[in-house]
C-alpha cells in the first residue's frame, strides 16, 4: 500500500544563473551525476528566478540565519534579502544555490565538496 512512497524521489532544486562560471559547473556536476548513476535518487530543478520569500526562510533554516548576507549580498534579514530580490534586485542573489528540500540541506556558491557531499546523502 505505502510502496509508492518509498519510490518517490527527491527533489533538488538548482537557482542557477546561466552568466555564472560556478553555477554553470555546478549545473554541468549534477548533470553528470544523474546520467552516470545506474539509478536516478533525485530530480533536478532548475530555475533561473529567485527563491520566493518561503523558500528562502527555508534556505536560511538549512544553512543558519548568520548565512543571509552570503545568499544575498547586502541583506541582513530575511525581510531585507526578499525586499532586495522582490525589488528587481534579483542578480544579487548568490550562485549558484543547490538546495535538498527533503533533506535540509542546501550548498551555497561554488562548494564542490559540499555538493559532492549532498548528492551524496542523496544515494543512502
Amino acid at each position: 500500500m505505502f510502496s509508492a512512497f518509498n519510490s518517490a524521489r527527491n527533489v533538488v532544486t538548482l537557482f542557477h544563473s546561466p552568466t555564472s562560471s560556478a553555477s554553470r559547473r555546478t549545473l554541468q556536476l549534477l548533470k553528470k551525476h544523474i546520467e552516470s548513476s545506474n539509478r536516478k535518487f533525485f530530480d533536478l530543478d532548475v530555475t533561473e528566478g529567485p527563491p520566493t520569500k518561503d523558500q528562502l526562510k527555508t534556505m536560511l533554516n538549512y544553512t543558519g540565519e548568520h548565512k543571509v548576507s552570503s545568499i544575498v549580498p547586502g541583506a541582513t534579514s530575511l525581510s531585507e534579502a526578499t525586499l532586495i530580490l522582490q525589488s528587481g534586485g534579483a542578480d544579487r542573489l548568490l550562485h549558484p544555490i543547490v538546495v535538498d528540500w527533503v533533506n535540509g540541506k542546501a550548498v551555497l556558491g561554488d562548494d564542490e565538496i559540499g555538493l559532492k557531499q549532498l548528492v551524496q546523502n542523496l544515494e543512502k
